[in-house]
């Protein structure tokens, strides 16, 4: 028979695990949004980062905030150490700045596409990609293996 404590434990690291490979499609494409982005047409390029902001507003968002709200403070009770969590609060903190940018880069690309703001707005969504790649990384490498103490 299995404990209740750890069969509880086992349906969240499935939980987290689920949500991650959700993210992942997320962030695939975002790095096909900033590889596609200089060939696109004008006026497609505006809109193809709305909806990796829209992705990041409804999606990624409410994850971080689920982490932080729930995740993390189990992670700081079983790591006996606040240093975890304020690391992946860090890099929250992170991906939402970088996040923001592509709002102002939308608005230079619909005020018709320069070469410079294309290529401002590849280097935003290729660095979002690297941040929420690595995050997701150091996620399960250090904080997944708490969930199955």
């Amino acid at each position: 028979m299995t404990h209740p404590s750890t069969a509880g434990e086992e349906v969240m690291r499935s939980f987290v695990q689920h949500e991650h490979r959700d993210l992942a499609a997320g962030i695939d494409h975002i790095h096909e949004t900033a590889c596609e982005l200089a060939s696109l047409p004008a006026d497609r390029m505006s809109s193809r980062i709305l909806e990796v902001s829209h992705w990041v507003e409804h999606v990624l968002k409410p994850h971080m905030l689920w982490e932080e709200s729930w995740l993390l403070p189990q992670v700081d009770h079983r790591s006996h150490t606040p240093w975890l969590a304020r690391i992946v609060r860090f890099d929250h903190r992170q991906i939402t700045r970088r996040a923001e940018t592509l709002g102002a880069d939308r608005l230079r690309l619909a005020h018709g596409p320069e070469h410079e703001a294309t290529a401002n707005a590849r280097c935003d969504l290729f660095a979002l990609e690297a941040l929420l790649r690595a995050h997701l990384e150091r996620e399960e490498q250090f904080l997944l293996p708490l969930l199955g103490d």
